[in-house]
Order: C-alpha cells, then sequence, then structure tokens
C-alpha cells in the first residue's frame, strides 16, 4: 500500500507548483510547511484528550474534505502534552486497501487490532496478540465463507485469512438478519483481544493508548455514503466500547444528520477557514477580507510553499484563487496547481487573471452534471439569505459544492465558481 507522501520543498518557479501544491500530499506539522491555527475547537480538542488519561475518550473530528484534519491530527498525535501521558498510535484508512468503500465495524476493530498488536511485538510483549486477532480472523472466515477451498486457505495458518476476509466485505450489506446475529457474539470477542492488548500496552509502558483513526470519511459515492451510516450510525456502539481512546474521523454532513447516534459533546466539527463575511455570499463575487483569521491562514498556507510568491503572480489574482478554493486547503492547493498549469501553457512566467479565469471555469464544469433537477432547487436554497440550515444538502457538502463555515452562526454558502451558474438556471427556471 502506498506510503504518505510529504510535501518536501518550496517552489521557486511555476514549475515547481506541481509538487509544491498537490494536493495529495501531505504536510509535516513539524515542518515549515504547516500553516499554525488556533481554532477554539481544535484546543478543545487538545484539552478533552488531556482531561482524561485514566479513563477512555471516543470522540469524532468531523469536518471537510481536505480541511486540514489529517494534519492538525498528526500534530496533535506528536505533541508533547499527550506524548507524556498516552502510547500513541495514528492510523490512515488508505492503509487497509480496495475494501475501505465497504468498510464494516468489526473490519476497523480488526485493523485497531493488528496495529495494536504490532505495536505490542515492537514493545517486546511477543506475538500472542497478534495471533489471537488471527485465529479470530480464521474462525469467521471459516464461519461465514462456507467454501471448502477458502476454509482450507484459511486454516493454513499466517495472514492468508486477511484477504478471504476482505474479500467478503462488499457482500456484508446483503446478510440475512441471521448472519448479522451470529457474528455480534464474535464482534464481542474481538474487542476482548483488543482490550487485551492496551492493557498489557498499558502495563509496558505506563501509559494510556490512544489511538487516531484517519481518512473514514473520504468517498462521495453512494457506495461509501452507506459505509458510513454502517459505520457510524447503526455501529456506533461498537466504535465506542473500546477501553482506550480512539479519535475517529467522520464526514462533514454527520453534524447536521437528522438522529445521528454520535452524541454532540462527541463531535469535535472543523468548519472550512472563513475568507469573507458572511453578508458577502449573496454577492456574484464575495469579497475576501485579510483581517479575518481565516483569510490569514489561508494565505500563510500558500505563502509558505513558495520561496518569492510576489514575483509569481499578478496582482490581485491570489486572492481570485483562494476564493475558488473555498477556504479548503486541498482546493485552494489543487487551485494553484491548475492555474501554474495554465500559466506554463501559455508560456508565462507567473499566473494572471485569465489563468485564474480558467481554473475557475474548470471547476464549475466539474459540477455541472450534478446540478440538475431537484439539485438545482436545493443549492438555490443555500444561496437565500434568510433560510438557515438546508435539508438534503449532505451529499454537496461532502462533494465540497457546499462549503459550512462558522462565527456567530452556522452558515452554509455555494462554491464561489457555482454561484452565478446556480443563478442563471433559477432565471432561466
Amino acid at each position: 500500500m502506498d506510503e504518505l507522501r510529504y510535501i518536501t520543498k518550496p517552489a521557486r518557479s511555476l514549475e515547481d507548483f506541481d509538487e509544491a501544491f498537490d494536493p495529495a500530499l501531505i504536510v509535516d506539522p513539524e515542518s515549515r510547511f504547516y500553516a499554525p491555527r488556533s481554532e477554539y475547537k481544535l484546543r478543545r480538542l487538545r484539552e478533552r484528550l488531556a482531561e482524561y488519561p485514566r479513563r477512555p475518550c471516543h470522540l469524532f473530528l468531523c469536518g471537510h474534505r481536505g480541511s486540514g484534519k489529517t494534519t492538525e491530527l498528526m500534530r496533535l498525535e506528536r505533541s508533547p502534552e499527550l506524548q507524556e501521558r498516552y502510547l500513541t498510535l495514528f492510523m490512515t484508512a488508505r492503509r487497509f486497501g480496495a475494501e475501505t468503500t465497504y468498510l464494516t465495524h468489526d473490519a476497523l476493530m480488526v485493523e485497531i487490532g493488528l496495529s495494536l498488536a504490532e505495536e505490542a511485538e515492537r514493545r517486546g510483549l511477543g506475538d500472542e496478540y497478534r495471533k489471537e486477532v488471527e485465529d479470530w480472523g480464521r474462525d469467521v472466515v471459516r464461519t461465514f465463507l462456507h467454501d471448502q477451498s477458502a476454509e482450507t486457505a484459511a486454516g493454513i495458518g499466517g495472514s492468508a485469512w486477511i484477504a478471504f476476509f476482505k474479500g467478503q466485505l462488499q457482500s456484508r450489506r446483503e446478510w440475512k438478519t441471521e448472519q448479522r446475529l451470529l457474528l455480534e457474539p464474535k464482534v464481542q470477542d474481538l474487542l476482548a483481544i483488543l482490550n487485551r492488548t492496551a492493557a498489557a500496552l498499558r502495563e509496558a509502558t505506563g501509559k494510556q493508548v490512544l489511538v487516531f483513526v484517519d481518512d473514514l470519511e473520504k468517498g462521495e459515492s453512494d457506495a461509501h455514503q452507506r459505509m458510513h451510516t454502517q459505520l457510524f450510525d447503526e455501529n456506533y456502539e461498537t466504535l465506542v466500547q473500546p477501553r482506550f481512546s480512539i479519535v475517529y474521523t467522520l464526514p462533514i454532513y454527520f453534524r447536521s444528520r437528522p438522529g445521528t447516534r454520535i452524541p454532540q459533546d462527541e463531535m469535535v466539527t472543523f468548519s472550512s477557514l472563513k475568507i469573507y463575511h458572511q453578508r458577502e455570499r449573496q454577492k456574484p463575487r464575495p469579497d475576501p477580507d485579510p483581517e479575518l483569521d481565516g483569510y490569514k491562514v489561508i494565505l500563510s498556507f500558500v505563502e509558505r510553499r513558495l520561496e518569492d510568491g510576489a514575483s509569481l503572480f499578478e496582482e490581485g489574482v491570489l486572492d481570485e484563487l483562494l476564493l475558488i478554493g473555498g477556504g479548503l486547503f486541498r482546493e485552494t492547493a489543487r487551485a494553484l496547481k491548475e492555474a501554474a498549469a495554465m500559466a506554463r501553457y501559455r508560456g508565462s512566467r507567473r499566473i494572471e487573471r485569465q489563468d485564474a479565469e480558467a481554473v475557475f471555469h474548470y471547476v464549475k464544469k466539474e459540477y455541472q452534471p450534478m446540478i440538475r433537477g431537484e439539485a438545482v432547487a436545493l443549492l438555490q436554497q443555500v444561496l437565500t439569505p434568510k433560510l438557515g440550515w438546508v435539508p438534503g444538502v449532505e451529499p454537496y457538502l461532502q462533494s465540497r459544492a457546499v462549503v459550512e463555515y462558522e462565527n456567530d452562526d452556522l452558515w452554509l454558502d455555494l462554491r464561489y465558481p457555482l454561484k452565478e451558474y446556480v443563478r442563471s438556471l433559477q432565471a432561466n427556471g
């Protein structure tokens, strides 16, 4: 599986933008590329974990994709304050494999169990905990596959069982009630293995175990949304049963999801960076406010990746690209990378307004196919100033066509490249 890839050098020319602003790269929070932020909720997350070193704390970090959750979790995981109290383990769902689209509660616990067992081996505690997880997995494979060749392979030993276990995840949604009931006692057995492993680590290190599970919120397909529902709503109790602390990432729309089982006091929300005021959302082009904290953070995010930014942008064009990014780190990086490619194609040594305009239309065209039928009326409601939360907006939050902001109020706005397009559909409707 791919290892995490980090930004390693700043851009000195437009040719360097492909790497310096690659949306897939991760920022090392101890590097020059980290843009410091100080939102209250980030401080509160740290405080809550520091308050509970002697009993389990289960929290859910809820935010847009590309809003900086991974960077902040990595920064939190490395902080001296938590390192003093906890043995921390950082996991990312991207390393679970292709089955992540169909991830189930027991599959997630298997991944956590294997990670804990690996840490136990590193600490000189032997391989007994890994063997317990593997024995559990082989038993589950034999119970549910009902295939002689699979049972034989699963019984060979080693890690052969894991391929069969992961291979059946896609069919789990078709299971009958009796199969689900048969699985649940086995899940309790698995949780007992996790708790024993965590207890052994606690005894060996004198620290409580704290696991961070990143990237669970990824994915925009219907299959991903069903996975999120199954994982976080239908099996919420399993996620909070381990007798050690865990922080899970959560899709942005769970904040407003009707009937979600996650209590609000366990959910730490992480909105987009606010680069303009709420009153600006009615304008075709919102005016950025350089005095806003969110604007300063996103500007720092860009400047820290450049050696000489002033020579690479026509005056005023960077603000246009920040607006296109919507206060999201990943979308801002993507806008700058594409703008640099447009400028290079023209043979220019700097990014000019025509390049930002080309990116504006590029982003708009990405979303146009999904803005049809009922979506048109729904997105028009987002632009209506007197309305609060818009029912049914969740898929558009997940796709980042709509962005969530906070000040004294929680408010929504349509991404800048889509505003006039949606209004034109209303006028022509």
